[in-house]
């Protein structure tokens, strides 16, 4: 009899733990953090298109306008891809990160390179997702919604003061698309 309550008890136990790694997401040991380096007076390329992720049909914020001017302040996070990821200010006055398509950033030299993993994850309640990291609350940033049972891949987590976040890629409206979503 104990040895089976030990098998039921075990069993539970495993049960649980893969429960709740299904609700929380990966742990923030098994993901490699990205920073960004500061750029005080920009890099010098001009106003250049920003898109979600790296590539030439990922979701574009701002109605499809989204651009940055790289004469001033921009902090820079490597490249990805031969896109260069950056984070600018806005014209609100929030933040945000996307990625500058390789024709307009090609002479930026920078020593950052995010290593980004690919975790499969599947949404198990609605998630906003942000483009900008260092905003808990910019309801002006969300840049789409994940409902339950939607997949997701988180690629690294990012630490701003204490506010820990997954950098996550998702689609938009069937278009690839990457961002920022609260770490449980």
């Amino acid at each position: 009899m104990k040895k089976i309550f030990a098998v039921v008890l075990a069993m539970v136990l495993v049960l649980l733990a893969v429960s709740a790694f299904a609700v929380s997401g990966p742990a923030k040991y098994e993901l490699t953090p990205f920073k960004f380096e500061h750029h005080k007076n920009g890099i010098g390329l001009g106003n250049c298109p920003v898109y979600s992720a790296p590539y030439s049909d990922a979701y574009r914020a701002a109605n499809g306008k989204a651009s940055c001017a790289t004469n001033s302040y921009v902090d820079i996070g490597g490249y990805d891809n031969g896109w260069l990821m950056v984070r600018y200010e806005t014209n609100n006055g929030s933040w945000r990160v996307g990625y500058i398509p390789p024709q307009y950033a090609r002479n930026v030299k920078t020593p950052m390179t995010p290593h980004f993993q690919y975790i499969r994850q599947v949404a198990n309640e609605w998630i906003s997702v942000s483009d900008n990291n260092l905003a808990r609350n910019d309801r002006s940033s969300v840049i789409g919604t994940l409902e339950p049972g939607d997949v997701y891949y988180v690629l690294a987590y990012y630490d701003y003061y204490d506010y820990s976040q997954y950098y996550i890629e998702f689609e938009v409206n069937g278009q690839p698309a990457r961002g920022f979503i609260p770490m449980c």
